[in-house]
């Protein structure tokens, strides 16, 4: 494109030779020097059209009305300074908007979840007329072991901040409770290690963590030798057991075992905690079906609890979503702290908030 100049004069000395050659021609058939010339370029044709055609061939054209366009239009902008900026501005704003929707088009619509079968991956919740909707401690057990409908079901309580110390560079690390069957019940795979055994989940048991991909390269190295070693949690000891992918979903530094035999996880318990419960379907079973078993359920347990809890249990309802939907979803994360019924009606003004884009 540079160079413009050298092969338009090549192209037109290319002319002016061949007119000569032809002029030359019909001066030897007779005619005078001024007629040959005039009928040399009758023949020839427009000489600035064909120049005209082989400039508008180059390859530099594009580029020559490019920078005239680019040249105006900064004219123009620079004469409305007002008007520029507003453009620049909506130009930013509507470049953001789309990106930011496109980012929640991925997650929700293009990207499947990364869980074994996650069209059974269902998220449960008890709505209570003091506002949260998450599931009480209580319930779950009952949830686990009586309902009809799940293959397996697991949840996790609230992340809480940790001092980590004992093996590698100390750290503040957050921590999330989880029953043992959870990363099983999503088929996700350790990086390094084992997941949690069942029996890790009940009281007495040796303390035992499962690290993420991400702390476990970052503070330990991605060395394997961890496994095995003892860390120590605001100065508790855990024996670490696996390292999860840094894929995993809920979020973490590290995950501790819930014991469902604690004292939380009965009715007649003076606190309880506010979990997450997410549940595998069995084949064939609808959604409808689910939350209908819940349901009966949650009126079972009614009987269960002391006359204290009647008040805010009744107005309880149960409601099953398929995981997939609760992407981008805004909802009460559960409590890391335990809570009692005299408490219920205080908790949504503390509850926290969260974003189930995590789980994308």
């Amino acid at each position: 494109m540079f160079g413009r100049k050298r092969p338009a004069s090549d192209f037109h000395a290319e002319i002016e030779a061949h007119l000569q050659l032809e002029i030359e021609r019909l001066q030897e058939e007779g005619l005078n020097e001024e007629e040959a010339r005039a009928a040399a370029r009758c023949a020839f044709g427009n000489v600035t059209q064909a120049q005209e055609r082989f400039y508008e061939s180059g390859l530099w054209l594009w580029w020559d009305r490019l920078r005239q366009d680019v040249r105006f239009g900064l004219r123009m902008l620079a004469k409305s300074p007002g008007f520029t900026t507003v453009a620049v501005l909506t130009l930013a704003l509507a470049i953001g908007a789309n990106t930011a929707i496109f980012s929640v088009v991925d997650a929700v619509l293009l990207r499947p979840l990364p869980f074994r079968d996650p069209a059974r991956l269902v998220w449960a919740t008890e709505h209570f007329a003091f506002g949260p909707s998450t599931v009480v401690s209580a319930d779950f057990p009952a949830w686990k072991d009586r309902n009809n409908v799940f293959e397996e079901i697991a949840a996790f309580g609230g992340t809480s901040g940790a001092n980590l110390t004992g093996t590698g560079q100390p750290a503040r690390v957050t921590v999330t409770n989880v029953t043992t069957g959870l990363f099983s019940m999503l088929g996700v795979q350790p990086v390094a290690g084992r997941a949690f055994l069942a029996e890790e989940g009940k009281q007495g048991r040796e303390h035992v963590a499962v690290l993420s991909e991400t702390l476990w390269r970052n503070s330990f190295g991605a060395d394997p030798r961890i496994i095995g070693e003892t860390i120590r949690l605001d100065g508790a000891g855990y024996l670490v057991v696996g390292v999860m992918p840094a894929s995993l979903r809920p979020q973490a530094d590290v995950w501790t075992p819930l014991a469902l035999d604690a004292e939380i996880f009965s009715p007649h318990s003076p606190r309880w905690m506010m979990l997450a419960a997410i549940g595998r379907l069995k084949p064939g079973i609808a959604i409808s079906k689910a939350q209908a078993d819940l349901q009966l359920l949650a009126q079972e347990m009614d009987k269960e609890y002391p006359p204290q809890a009647a008040q805010f249990r009744a107005h309880e309802t149960v409601e099953v979503i398929p995981l997939h939907d609760m992407l981008g979803a805004e909802c009460a994360f559960p409590s890391p702290h335990p809570i009692g019924y005299r408490r219920l009606r205080s908790i949504d003004r503390v509850r926290q908030r969260c974003q189930f884009a995590a789980f994308a």
